[in-house]
């Protein structure tokens, strides 16, 4: 908040609906709002002329106090990484993310790294947006803030040569990520992800954090499932649904196919993952009755216990198949029928009457 005339301005920095390369700002003073602006001087600007009807014009930025050392460093409380430029000839280039750090991938950027550079493309200026998605290296092209062209391959030389441009400099040097500096700062996350003691166990707060879920991947999934699953959507999923209970296996057909087959030791995993998550079983029958399982991810489980425990007296869940239901009557008919085996009449009629006429008709294909 600053002090104009008097008067208190809130200024905020918000995502940019035009681009997401830039940010936007906000000013609200006196009941005006300036909508959201591409500098903070045209946002402080509008307002402040609007309430006062003057032609008077701020330097927004100033008035952010982003040039004072002490709000800096407030703003840089906790954060771990800052981006970095690396200086190629006549060209710039900007690190704004390393991408996935393990302590086992030394001196090696990972999935998700991210750097920029300004030249002209198609005699336009334009930002060269290079990234790793996976094994691929992916060059986007932008002109002002639209994407103009995107270049797809395996290596960095060769996904550079699609472009058709700074053809005399290699690929891998301007992706900078053999450079010494980048190097450094790889060695000095995996310094400081070596040592932080992370936990073994989080809750549900902690899902978007991508450097605890990783470490509980690599702990209980990665060695049990298959690469190309997409397990963060189980979690991201989940987080975007109202309802904090989901039926396992209806969930996983998000990310698995229908008719793929689990294993035991792929289930053990995953339930071990969703207990070290914050997650609770709370199904309310044994394996017998069906393998359908209700979990919870709210740290406090029993309201959703009970509600999954009500449901399944009241016979709402749904959890029996037909085929359960005619070997358990098909059961509690022989054990009940005082004629034993020779007793075949009256074990079909008592199966007969757990089921209605329609269905006796569709899955005995008789008239």
């Amino acid at each position: 908040m600053i002090q104009l005339n008097n008067n208190p301005f809130i200024i905020r920095i918000v995502r940019n609906v035009h681009s997401f390369l830039q940010p936007g700002y906000i000013c609200e003073g006196r009941g005006q709002s300036s909508g959201i602006s591409t500098s903070a001087s045209a946002a402080i600007t509008s307002v402040y002329q609007s309430i006062f009807g003057s032609k008077t014009k701020y330097a927004g930025l100033s008035y952010l106090g982003l040039d004072q050392p002490e709000t800096a460093q407030k703003l840089l409380e906790g954060i771990t990484f800052r981006p970095f430029i690396i200086e190629l000839e006549n060209i710039t280039v900007f690190v704004s993310c390393l991408g996935k750090i393990t302590i086992s991938n030394t001196n090696k950027v990972g999935h998700n790294y991210a750097a920029s550079l300004f030249h002209k493309y198609r005699r336009v200026q334009s930002v060269f947006y290079q990234h790793i998605d996976k094994n691929f290296f992916v060059i986007t092209i932008y002109q002002n803030s639209q994407i103009v062209a995107e270049y797809k391959d395996i290596s960095p030389n060769a996904v550079w040569n699609k472009t058709g441009v700074l053809t005399s400099i290699l690929g891998d040097t301007l992706f900078v990520i053999n450079h010494s500096i980048t190097l450094d700062k790889i060695n000095q996350a995996r310094q400081e992800l070596g040592s932080c003691q992370l936990p073994n166990q989080c809750m549900l707060t902690d899902w978007n954090n991508e450097i605890i879920m990783e470490h509980l991947y690599e702990l209980y999934l990665k060695r049990n499932i298959r690469r190309s699953v997409e397990w963060r959507q189980v979690f991201q999923n989940w987080m975007q649904q109202k309802s904090h209970i989901i039926e396992l296996y209806t969930h996983f057909c998000e990310i698995y196919d229908l008719d793929y087959k689990f294993q035991e030791r792929e289930l053990h995993a995953w339930r071990m993952m969703l207990r070290a998550t914050g997650c609770t079983n709370i199904t309310p029958y044994n394996k017998d009755v069906s393998c359908n399982e209700f979990w919870t991810n709210v740290p406090d489980p029993e309201k959703d216990r009970k509600t999954i425990a009500k449901l399944y007296e009241e016979g709402l869940l749904n959890v029996n198949s037909q085929a359960d239901t005619l070997w358990n009557c098909f059961r509690n008919s022989y054990n009940a029928n005082s004629k034993g085996i020779d007793g075949k009449m009256r074990i079909l009629s008592i199966i007969a009457e757990n089921f209605t006429y329609k269905e006796i008709i569709e899955q005995l294909e008789v008239m």
